[in-house]
């Protein structure tokens, strides 16, 4: 057993190392001040060059070892090159303390109920076959993409295998702590500004409430991350645009907020955070910076690489959105009307009308307008959202009582009108997200976070509080995050040991599947368990049934679509 430790340890260090070395590849590909950027930061951009990378692959390759060790070895050595030559031995120190006590985040035996559904499989399957056109037509788990699943297909390695495929969170998470961690205790600040007080208020909040890894799915990693950048776009407003530091934090959120768009394709509409730059500077200069530049150049990439990824899967460039589907010119498109329902049956979910033992009549009436409220308030406000409002509040509370102080700073009214700005903004995609898919893992956390975060923090930076008179408490506060931490992963493996008998901790659960094997045209075959209950870890395309695909093959690649039915 001490075995898998020091093996999920230590893959887990390299697969760090391999990504902060594709951090610092982007940003000098991108913009050499990018570099100037903490290892937080660099961790991010390398997540989002390794993904970019994995998305270009599949259509050429299957993700193996042989590919997937090659990518490594280049990104571990633009690790060692960068860490020798700029000497940060001190900063990678950091890292890999941070690293160690995180650590029992990665340790879990049960994956959240979509992981065995199709979470596992579709990663496997870029491991096992480059990319096949239509393998939407078979399951629903097929459609839904994220880039989660390309990531975890290029850290499938020798001996580790598959077990790292819930890690992608839990590199997020480490990211962003140390992101955070270095602007408040490593950034030689004197007085405690907005960013300070919202960056305190998120190493607490997220530390605590996103504890256990395991139930991440595809959208908690990116609502994380648009939490961590919101006080990075608010201080960039606040630059001439004349200064490098402007260019560099202005690139740096192209590229996150890219990044974030595919782990969930809703979240370009985060990009309306961008709209204050058009108002605060010359639109000319401003879209000069934002097009003629490497970062836009990559975003655009990465962009069209999801569109044709989500086209390969669906026939659709973004699912569940019909307009987007290529019915009539692709062979595999799926059908208007089946992605039309499935759109509204997504909505019934997050409406609360719709669970595992429940479903409401007439589900078409139910989702208009604001028919759903009532019962969303009796089975979701009740229950999630009033427990996250009472988390918010106790730790409002207990940091007030901890910075009090007399309001003593002058108001400044261009910082005033960019949170306003900011605030509108933030305001208006809370109202979209509530009334299209009101549930907190669909975008809830970060938009509620970012409204009560804001005026509490722009509050506590009026007074004239100190970081040397402070620290002890801030310091306190943190250690009690990490604390808060790793006592509930110790609750959640302990109630896991007890739940899962027989199990292969430290490693997650998977447990074998018998399947059958079916072969189809053009030596095509694909996987069916006998006994359904996930696909797990079998052989792919794990599929539910096939007698109502057609196989072909064009171009070397295979093409799954619907037979057509006989009127």
């Amino acid at each position: 057993m001490m075995s898998n430790y020091i093996l999920l340890y230590c893959s887990a260090l390299i697969i760090s190392f391999s990504i902060l070395g594709y951090g610092f590849l982007l940003s000098k590909i991108i913009n050499k001040d990018l570099l100037t950027f903490n290892l937080g930061y660099q961790g991010l951009l390398g997540i989002l060059f390794l993904t970019t990378i994995s998305y270009f692959t599949i259509f050429f390759f299957k993700h193996d070892y042989v590919h997937n060790i090659i990518i490594h070895i280049i990104g571990i050595s633009s690790f060692i090159f960068y860490i020798k030559s700029k000497k940060n031995y001190f900063k990678l120190k950091r890292f890999i303390i941070l690293f160690s006590i995180l650590f029992i985040g990665l340790l879990i035996i049960r994956n959240h109920d979509d992981f065995n559904y199709y979470h596992l499989t579709y990663s496997l399957g870029l491991t096992e076959n480059k990319i096949f056109m239509g393998l939407g037509q078979f399951q629903h788990g097929y459609k839904h993409h994220s880039s989660l699943f390309f990531f975890n297909s290029i850290i499938f390695l020798p001996y580790i295998k598959y077990y790292l495929f819930h890690s992608l969170g839990w590199f997020t998470l480490v990211f962003i702590n140390y992101l955070i961690l270095d602007f408040l205790l490593f950034n030689k600040i004197k007085e405690l500004k907005f960013e300070y007080f919202f960056y305190l208020f998120l190493i607490l909040f997220i530390n605590v409430k996103f504890s256990r890894i395991g139930g991440y799915g595809t959208d908690l990693s990116s609502q994380m991350i648009l939490m961590t950048i919101f006080p990075l776009i608010y201080s960039t407003l606040q630059i001439d645009i004349k200064s490098p530091l402007f260019k560099s934090n202005f690139l740096m959120i192209i590229l996150i907020i890219t990044y974030t768009v595919t782990l969930k394709s809703f979240f370009i509409l985060t990009f309306l955070f961008l709209v204050p730059f058009l108002f605060l500077y010359d639109y000319k200069k401003l879209l000069n910076l934002a097009i003629f530049n490497n970062a836009f150049i990559f975003s655009i990439i990465t962009i069209s690489l999801l569109l044709s990824i989500n086209l390969a899967y669906t026939g659709c460039a973004i699912y569940p959105v019909k307009a987007t589907c290529l019915t009539n010119q692709l062979s595999w498109a799926l059908e208007k009307d089946h992605v039309e329902m499935m759109n509204n049956w997504y909505q019934q979910w997050s409406k609360s009308g719709a669970s595992s033992t429940y479903r409401v009549e007439n589900p078409e009436e139910y989702i208009k307008g604001f028919n759903w409220v009532s019962n969303w308030y009796e089975r979701y406000f009740l229950y999630k959202f009033k427990e996250l409002i009472a988390g918010i509040a106790f730790l409002i509370i207990l940091v007030l009582i901890l910075f009090r102080g007399t309001v003593k700073n002058l108001p400044n009214k261009r910082k005033n009108i960019t949170l306003i700005t900011l605030f509108l903004i933030s305001i208006t995609l809370f109202l979209e997200w509530f009334y299209n898919h009101p549930a907190l893992r669909y975008g809830g956390y970060y938009l509620f976070c970012i409204l009560v975060f804001i005026p509490v923090s722009f509050y506590l930076s009026q007074k004239k509080l100190i970081f040397i008179k402070k620290r002890k408490e801030i310091i306190s506060l943190i250690l009690i995050s990490f604390t808060i931490f790793y006592l509930r992963n110790i609750e959640r493996i302990n109630e896991e040991l007890i739940i899962v008998k027989n199990n292969n901790f430290p490693l997650f659960y998977s447990p074998k599947q018998s399947y059958d094997k079916i072969e189809l045209n053009y030596k095509t075959k694909v996987y069916k368990p006998i006994n359904y209950s996930g696909c797990w870890a079998i052989k792919t395309p794990c599929v539910t049934g096939t007698d109502h695909i057609l196989v072909n093959k064009k171009l070397g690649y295979i093409i799954f679509s619907k037979k057509k039915s006989i009127k």
